[in-house]
């Protein structure tokens, strides 16, 4: 089966799955990326290792991508907004071959008639077929189905990583007297939820001495987080930012994730921050808390832009006993040990063959 996914950019995550679905002997897998790099990330590149087309590199290439595109046995969208995005999607729909759109959870965009606009225009294909969905997560699924309705096919195919980074490695244990550490992982911007984090541990530390926390990550809102932590600066450390290759180290020198953003599709830092047997907490707004947290087992999940539920988990996890947060942190790790690359390569293989499948019915 020839697969070929048209997507955004060579992102470490998805460039070391696809690198993964090499190993599958059921598909002859190939990627078209409309970007290799981008300003915007400071990501170190991640070796393609699998076949591909960068179009940014060589745009010359663009005809030899629409030809691969066309000629596939199945095509997977997952990107829509760019014009080549657009002209490869009219390729394929025009050849009358399967095809499938793959995404995160729509409705971002604010106010959401606009996404819905730009969605209506873009993916008008989508719009006037029967094409499979690929949700990045039930909480994406969830939304297509109320947007695209029901009669279509629709699948669970979240994003995947190595988790057995994170989960390498047990945390040692600390003594009785040590502080209960808190880390944030991510840009510090506002749609990540770095302000409210900030703005809850400053109430935090009033009221524990033994509370610490660290930033993991860099964005435009590192003045203003600095600036509200500066009565407290002894207890909170700000990393700058750290190749993705080394966030378990860092991981283990913690006790809870907490990144309460305002909205993510998805949000890797929850599963690996399960992963390394951190009880996370997170919001209803992100993909993967929807999908793997249970409250007052293995984290807590907080409305977005809750700042009294946010405060009130944090309270609870400082309050923690030992003997407690070490059973949280077991949930934690045993959470996602189905959410492997290995699992991702099976869900991704069954996947397309149900969309020919759907297809042809």
């Amino acid at each position: 089966m020839r697969i070929v996914v048209i997507t955004h950019l060579a992102s470490p995550y998805q460039v070391e799955f696809f690198n993964w679905l090499l190993g599958s002997e059921a598909i002859d897998f190939e990627v078209v990326y409309l970007h290799r790099t981008s300003y915007q990330r400071s990501w170190q590149a991640t070796p393609l290792l699998h076949k591909h087309i960068c179009l940014d590199e060589d745009p010359g290439r663009f005809r030899e991508a629409r030809q691969k595109v066309i000629d596939a046995d199945l095509a997977v969208f997952n990107y829509y907004t760019h014009i080549l995005a657009v002209r490869l999607l009219n390729a394929r729909t025009t050849s009358g071959k399967p095809w499938c759109f793959w995404g995160e959870r729509p409705g971002f965009r604010k106010p959401e008639w606009i996404g819905q606009l730009l969605r209506r225009c873009c993916l008008s294909p989508l719009q006037n077929s029967l094409a499979p969905i690929w949700g990045i997560g039930q909480f994406a699924v969830q939304r297509y189905q109320k947007e695209f309705g029901m009669q279509r096919a629709y699948c669970n195919i979240p994003y995947f990583s190595d988790l057995q980074r994170f989960q390498n490695g047990f945390r040692s244990s600390k003594p009785e007297s040590a502080p209960r550490v808190f880390l944030f992982s991510g840009s510090l911007i506002r749609r990540k939820g770095a302000d409210l984090v900030a703005r809850a541990f400053l109430r935090l530390a009033r009221e524990f001495l033994d509370v610490r926390i660290k930033f993991i990550g860099d964005g435009k809102l590192r003045p203003r987080l600095e600036q509200t932590l500066k009565s407290i600066r002894d207890r909170v450390e700000f990393l700058g930012f750290k190749d993705w290759q080394d966030l378990p180290i860092y991981y283990r020198g913690a006790d809870i994730l907490c990144v309460p953003s305002r909205y993510d599709g998805w949000g890797l830092v929850v599963p690996e921050g399960l992963a390394a047997g951190l009880p996370v907490i997170a919001t209803r707004s992100m993909g993967a808390a929807v999908e793997f947290i249970e409250t007052g087992h293995n984290g807590w999940l907080v409305p977005e832009r809750d700042e009294s539920a946010l405060i009130s988990a944090m309270r609870e996890a400082a309050a923690l006993p030992d003997a407690t947060l070490a059973e949280m942190s077991r949930h934690a790790r045993a959470s996602v040990n189905t959410h492997s690359l290995q699992h991702g390569v099976q869900r991704f293989v069954q996947a397309a063959q149900d969309a020919l499948t759907s297809w042809q019915r």
